[in-house]
């Protein structure tokens, strides 16, 4: 497989996901997004389970470990982000999942690491790092906490899914059924709540939850796909990329006044992520 290709791929994933958490943070009903997304991801990928084997028994113990913690990961970011900004737990949570697969990869999976590609992971971590760093801001340790338990469950279910594409026998198999399910934790939540969640009906949940619906599963069932090519951990540093593409969105299109100073730091990112493409 080319690497080229490849990159490309992790590059659109990575612009899926910035896009996926943009929407999420700045909805007033996030649940009821979610509620939404989880619909929209039943009927894309019902009938595509239909044109694959079905799983073995292994495989379907991951894919459900792997549904559960991906409905309490998106519970886990809706609440992390009522107590921190979008541009400080984002980094923190990516950079610091990136840093965990990195070195469980070396001591623990069969996947090589070259010291050049794990110094390549390190800077990528130190740029979105950097991003997220204000000298104005009192700092937070309630976010940083939700940040850091939202790394554990990104690095958790990122190693349940590289195994699980890796061991089934179709590796499709894996990838339609576990982004067929993984939202259904977060469906069946949605409808718990009176406050929130799709309880609560309205027009402005409607085009948020289809859009999340379409990029959610394209920009992680990429990345998910890659890892039967690539070490998971240098995925993983190469998707986290999304948070130069937040950046960029929040200069461009939302006008951020503070999105100018993360542009330094979104060069340790590309600097970075050009040692890693050299390392394969």
């Amino acid at each position: 497989m080319s690497v080229n290709f490849l990159f490309l791929l992790l590059f659109i994933a990575a612009l899926s996901h910035a896009a996926c958490h943009s929407i999420l943070k700045y909805n007033k009903n996030p649940l009821g997004v979610l509620g939404i997304t989880s619909v929209v991801e039943i009927i894309i990928f019902t009938p595509l389970v239909l044109s694959v084997p079905y799983p073995t028994t292994y495989i379907w113990i991951l894919i459900i470990i792997s549904a559960l913690l991906h409905g309490f990961y998106r519970l886990l970011v809706i609440f992390s982000y009522k107590y921190g900004d979008l541009s400080f737990i984002y980094p923190i949570a990516r950079g610091s999942s990136s840093l965990l697969l990195a070195i469980i990869s070396l001591i623990y999976l069969t996947d090589k690491i070259s010291l050049f590609g794990f110094i390549a992971i390190l800077i990528v971590c130190a740029g979105l790092f950097l991003i997220s760093y204000s000298d104005k801001l009192k700092f937070n340790y309630s976010a940083l906490i939700l940040g850091l338990l939202t790394a554990i469950m990104i690095t958790t279910y990122t190693l349940v899914d590289g195994i699980g594409v890796r061991h089934s026998e179709n590796p499709y198999t894996f990838l339609y059924w576990m982004l067929l399910l993984n939202g259904v934790p977060t469906l069946i939540a949605s409808f718990l709540f009176k406050e929130n969640g799709l309880r609560i009906i309205s027009k402005d949940l409607f085009f948020p939850g289809f859009a999340f619906g379409i990029l959610a599963p394209l920009a992680y069932g990429l990345a998910v796909w890659c890892m039967q090519y690539l070490p998971i951990a240098y995925v993983s540093s190469m998707r986290e990329t999304s948070i130069i593409f937040a950046t960029l969105i929040g200069l461009l299109i939302l006008k951020e006044k503070k999105a100018s100073k993360r542009i330094v730091p979104s060069i340790f990112v590309v600097v970075g992520i050009c040692l890693l493409y050299f390392q394969i």
